[in-house]
Parts: structure tokens; sequence; C-alpha cells
């Protein structure tokens, strides 16, 4: 492979997952990453401003802007979603709720729900609210934050609740996902990436590795699960 970083934009919903994986593959090809971290929506832009990538990963519709441009290398590709899930501080044995009617009572019993204000799993969140008809009950607790201030309000105790992406829960002690919205509620983050025109070999290498039999049940560890396989 050839010389130079793995020049790579994140979003903050994979900032965790990242912070586990990339040593790994820094310790198996002694390759390293250079790191934009963004909230889902400004990825797009910040590679349209100039700024220098290999490889960016997002939501689906944000790296397709991408690909529209004709920038990349080999179109779109799905990495699986995150389950927009609720956090709290401690952990238990307890299984996570999993069902809408048990989802809405848990909310019902909070009295502070941070949300990333800008970001995929905040607007997620809102239209979690409005299909539990929870819209008006909740708005005077929830709290608007940006990227990567639910989860530090969470474990300093200004809230309750975060309500994140999986893959921001999971890795973090001494907090656990208390309940996990379903695949069919349809509030997950889609995660997608794609590659630049111009990446070096070491970018091609860790897409290849990043969807590799071998790295599925460690991403499913971290809080990316495929697709159920009846989805089209």
């Amino acid at each position: 492979m050839d010389s130079g970083p793995i020049q790579i934009v994140l979003p903050v919903a994979l900032k965790e997952v990242f912070a586990a994986i990339s040593p790994v593959y820094t310790k198996e090809t002694a390759r390293r990453f250079k790191v934009a971290l963004k909230l889902n929506p400004e990825v797009p832009d910040h590679i349209a401003s100039g700024a220098k990538w290999s490889i960016a990963l997002s939501n689906p519709a944000y790296i397709q802007r991408i690909v529209d441009r004709s920038i990349s290398a080999g179109g779109l590709r799905n990495l699986g979603y995150a389950p927009l899930s609720f956090a709290v501080r401690g952990e238990t044995d307890m299984p996570p709720l999993d069902c809408a009617q048990d989802i809405a009572g848990f909310l019902a019993q909070t009295s502070s729900i941070a949300i990333t204000e800008t970001g995929t799993s905040g607007a997620q969140f809102a239209r979690l609210a409005e299909m539990l008809n929870m819209t008006k009950e909740l708005q005077d607790r929830v709290r608007p934050m940006p990227g990567g201030g639910p989860m530090a309000a969470l474990q300093n105790g200004d809230v309750d609740v975060a309500a994140l992406p999986l893959t921001n829960i999971v890795a973090v002690p001494g907090v656990e996902a208390r309940a996990i919205c379903p695949f069919d509620m349809d509030v997950h983050i889609d995660l997608a990436f794609c590659i630049s025109q111009t990446a070096n070999g070491a970018t091609h290498h860790f897409a290849k590795w990043l969807l590799s039999a071998e790295m599925a049940a460690t991403l499913r560890a971290l809080g990316v699960s495929p697709p159920p396989a009846s989805t089209p």
C-alpha cells in the first residue's frame, strides 16, 4: 500500500465505533488516520468546501450528495444502521426496552431528555415522539445540544436520559441503553460511506476490511447492525 494517512470524514454517530476499531486496523497494517469529526448533515458540505478526504461516512442521503458530484470511486456503500436508543447512567443486567408501548412508558417517566440539536438522531427522536403522540408531552423536557453534548450532559447528571444512536452508547462506560427502538419503528440512523477518486491504496484496503465478514460481529457489538434480511 502507498504511504500517507487515511483521511476520514467521520460522523459523531460513529465516534465511539471508530475509537474501538481504528487501533485494531493500525496495529494490523501500521496505517494511521487523519480524522475530521462532523455531524452527519455537515459531512457533504465539509467535502464541498475543498477539504482533503479519502473516505467519508454518514447517512446515505448525505453520502449520495457526494457521489452525485462525481468525485467518488465506486459509489455509495451501505455499512448498516444504528438504532435510536435512550441512554441512562448506571449499568444493570436488565434487557433494554424494545417495543413501542414500553418505550412510550419509559419516556413518559423521564424529566429531561438530551438530544443532538442538528444531528440525524435528533430528527429521528422528533419523528418518534410524533409517532407515539408524545410531542407536546415531551417538548418541555427535551434539551437540544451540539454534537457530543447529550452524552456529556448525561454523564454529568444534567439530564436523566440521552437520545442517541446505539453506536454512541455501547462503548461508553458507566451508562447503558435502557431502550432501543426496533428496526420496524423506522427511527434508526442509516450509515453508509464512499471513497474519493484520489484515495490511496490504504483507504481502499480499509474499506474492504470494514465490510469484511470478520468485522461484522465486531460492528454489531458496537451498535452497527445490518438491515434485516427481508429488507430490500
